[in-house]
């Protein structure tokens, strides 16, 4: 946590500002190690404050670390209108709700706001602990998608499957979801963010499953199940599949993000198919389940050693269905190590009874 907030130091340091409010929960998290729902935090460049109420300070108590001073308050506009107004220049994060900024600018204080997200832009890269803690919440995730099969059953909800695989997660011992499960069958496959929804599914559909499992990181997989021969729809799940490998292949430190997303969309391209893929290929994934860096062909972010992000191709036909397969990956040693290995297949078939 020292090393983190030294970092954000140094980056107030190269601004000439002497402090940054932080109001984003979960950038406090990174810093301070509280998993609580209410707290701000003020990093100057010779120390780092934590507030939070009465609720949770047996919790603060528990969580942050020791060279960061904990302030119980009453009120939370002590933080702005006394703390804050100890400078008279802040840096505000860009998610600084706008009645926090006026508060301060009515106590004549000049406020900046960040260019680029600091604290993001350091959570970009993962340490080897980070990293393990990463690769344990895929390996819960995984197991539940596994354990959830066999609740899978035709003519039963996307809802039904959702919810099954939600429970499995929990009963391993996740706190949530990383996001809301996408259990998309045949023509609301071809929705890219096609949350499960009260459609039953039918015997022999492409079905896109989309969901992650969240403790202090999060996880985020993308499987088909399909049992039907359709060579139209095996196709498609082939032209996905080979631009999901040589994307993957091809990844290497140094090169741009934008140059990964580029190969995946060429070669769905050449198929005849660009105009289908209608998102970015991929993203980071840590403490958010969107991080830096982005995958798409605008973000000219290199690739370092300790970024982990996904890659997660798609082609999705409007009125027929959709494919989505996605891998998570952890650049090491110069080049992609997968850690979303638990899951070994991209399409799974359902065991019919």
């Amino acid at each position: 946590m020292i090393s983190r907030i030294a970092n954000v130091q140094l980056a107030l340091r190269r601004l000439d500002l002497p402090a940054i409010l932080i109001t984003n929960l979960v950038d406090i998290k990174y810093l301070s190690g509280f998993t609580g729902s209410t707290a701000y935090m003020i990093v100057s460049i010779d120390e780092a404050i934590f507030f939070t109420d009465s609720r949770y300070i047996i919790q603060t108590k528990n969580e942050v670390a020791e060279a960061i001073e904990i302030i119980e308050v009453q009120d939370y506009n002590a933080v702005f209108n006394t703390y804050c107004t100890k400078y008279k220049k802040i840096l505000l994060q860009t998610s600084c709700p706008l009645h926090i900024s006026a508060k301060l600018m009515a106590k004549n204080v000049e406020t900046y706001m960040e260019e680029t997200n600091i604290i993001l832009e350091h959570r970009m890269i993962k340490t080897v602990d980070e990293v393990k803690i990463l690769k344990e919440e895929y390996q819960l995730a995984g197991k539940a998608f596994l354990k959830a099969l066999s609740s899978f059953k035709y003519g039963t909800s996307e809802k039904t499957w959702a919810a099954a695989l939600e429970y499995h997660m929990k009963i391993l011992g996740t706190k949530g979801e990383s996001f809301e499960t996408i259990v998309a069958s045949q023509e609301r496959g071809a929705m890219p963010h096609g949350v499960a929804s009260n459609k039953i599914i039918n015997k022999n559909e492409p079905i896109i499953i989309d969901f992650g499992s969240r403790r202090i990181y999060n996880s985020d997989y993308t499987r088909m199940i399909y049992n039907g021969s359709d060579e139209f729809v095996l196709k498609i799940i082939n032209i996905v599949r080979i631009a999901l490998e040589k994307s993957i292949e091809s990844i290497k430190t140094g090169m741009l993000a934008k140059d990964i997303d580029k190969i995946a969309r060429d070669y769905i391209s050449e198929q005849g198919y660009g105009q289908y893929f209608n998102h970015s290929l991929g993203h980071g994934i840590g403490m958010s389940v969107h991080e830096l860096p982005v995958l798409n062909n605008k973000h000219d972010t290199p690739i370092e050693n300790g970024m982990v992000f996904t890659v997660e191709p798609g082609i999705y036909l409007p009125n027929k269905f959709g494919v989505r397969l996605e891998e998570t990956v952890y650049i090491t040693n110069d080049k992609a190590e997968l850690i979303s290995t638990t899951l070994d297949k991209y399409v799974y078939p359902l065991e019919e009874k």
